[in-house]
């Protein structure tokens, strides 16, 4: 990880940021008092609409990758979607 001044991110930014490019964090720091880090944004697993909302800074990627994908079993049993919603009203009217 590489340390710099604000006054120094201020004079050579596009240079800095190309080190975020080539996969390197950079630490800003404040009178030697970290501030704030910039790190690389690996968005290429996610989709063309995903990138547009972190672009956006609507949507923040995770800051880490999960291990393996999740993988839940398939419920039991095919219920319609009347039961399901007659099960949910009865239940919230004994609240």
């Amino acid at each position: 990880m590489r340390t710099v001044k604000i006054s120094d991110l201020k004079a050579r930014l596009s240079a800095h940021i190309q080190l975020v490019r080539d996969g390197e964090e950079v630490l800003i720091c404040d009178r030697n008092r970290p501030v704030a880090r910039i790190v690389p944004c690996h968005l290429e697993d996610h989709s063309e609409q995903e990138q547009r909302l972190v672009a956006r800074g609507v949507l923040a990627p995770p800051l880490q990758r999960r291990r393996a994908p999740v993988s839940w079993p398939e419920p039991p049993g095919n219920i319609p979607d009347e039961i399901v919603e007659s099960v949910w009203r009865e239940e919230r009217q004994g609240r």
